[in-house]
């Protein structure tokens, strides 16, 4: 997938935080396990507003970067955003990643009567939103006019310290979103495609060949910027363990659980559960090597911790792996 590689990194972050005195130890302890990346997510069911808080992340930190899990387009408008952003960059002395999506809870929508359109039209949002986020951060007079936004001689303020821009990242699974990301994105986050919030999971999305035909679209609609986009994937079990068939079999048997298989897919094995690039499981040897195996097959080399994972869980392969 391209000819880096890219140094390896990781992040985690903290969705329900009781507190300040928890989400500042949160913060400080991943810092202190080598994480690059603290992320909250934005949704209105959790305790804080992730701009807000991570000001409070930044403050109480030195060195890991703050970030989003992910924004929601749709609860601000990107000039505002915009502005909000490059203040927290500003404050953060310049540790902003900027983590933004399309939007995917139709519930979150019905409670504040935000109307929820389908996904054609979120992400062609998207798009307009990233472009404006790109052209305030620029500290220049700047005009855009899309079928969405209006912008007319703004200039955006602060200007962020990071240069040209704070890097944009976006996740996703389906090809649409994917393709937006391709073309805009300065990271792309590779995940399983959302079914929503009552939908059941492909399980065939985490396989090898699933993330494969995810990649070649990205790098089929980047093009020649393909090279400059750092690609992510949220990690789903990471376990260092002297029984990694057992292992395997356990997290199968909890995706089923939790996934009804789509009608006509075949049925997940073993062999795919070990084969994803998002599962590593095995001796700490094993798991660093599959890490970076991923690394090097893939180009994928920012792993986010999977969801609820313990910080500490990762850790020995964190003092590994990082910058490797």
């Amino acid at each position: 997938m391209g000819s880096r590689p890219r140094p390896i990194r990781f992040g985690t972050g903290l969705a329900r935080p009781r507190d300040r005195v928890a989400l500042v130890a949160a913060a400080r302890k991943a810092e202190a396990l080598g994480y690059s990346t603290f992320g909250m997510p934005d949704h209105l069911t959790m305790p804080f507003a992730p701009l807000i808080a991570l000001e409070a992340v930044a403050e109480a930190t030195n060195t890991i970067r703050i970030t989003q899990i992910v924004l929601n387009q749709d609860l601000r408008h990107p000039a505002v955003l915009a502005k909000e952003l490059a203040t927290l960059d500003v404050l953060s002395d310049g540790r902003l990643e900027v983590g933004i999506g399309a939007g995917w809870m139709r519930s979150e929508y019905e409670q504040v009567g935000i109307p929820f359109t389908g996904a054609s039209a979120r992400i062609a949002r998207l798009e307009e939103v990233v472009a404006i986020l790109k052209g305030c951060f620029e500290g220049v007079p700047f005009n855009f006019r899309g079928r969405h936004f209006a912008i007319t001689e703004l200039t955006g303020t602060p200007t962020p310290i990071q240069r040209p821009r704070p890097p944009i990242m976006i996740g996703g699974g389906g090809p649409r979103l994917l393709s937006a990301a391709a073309r805009h994105a300065d990271i792309i986050q590779v995940i399983p495609r959302n079914p929503g919030e009552h939908g059941s999971s492909d399980l065939s999305e985490i396989t090898a060949r699933s993330y494969r035909e995810k990649l070649e679209l990205i790098e089929q609609v980047a093009g020649q910027r393909f090279e400059e986009i750092e690609l992510g994937a949220l990690l789903l079990n990471v376990t260092v363990t002297k029984e990694p068939a057992q292992a395997a079999q356990q997290f199968l048997t909890a995706l089923a659980s939790r996934s009804a298989r789509t009608p006509g897919a075949r049925t997940m094995t073993e062999e795919d559960v070990l084969s994803s690039p998002v599962v590593a499981i095995g001796s700490l040897e094993q798991v660093c090597e599959k890490l970076l195996e991923t690394r090097d097959a893939y180009g994928i080399s920012y792993f986010v911790a999977p969801v609820a994972a313990a910080p500490e869980s990762l850790a020995p392969v964190i003092e590994r792996l990082a910058g490797a």
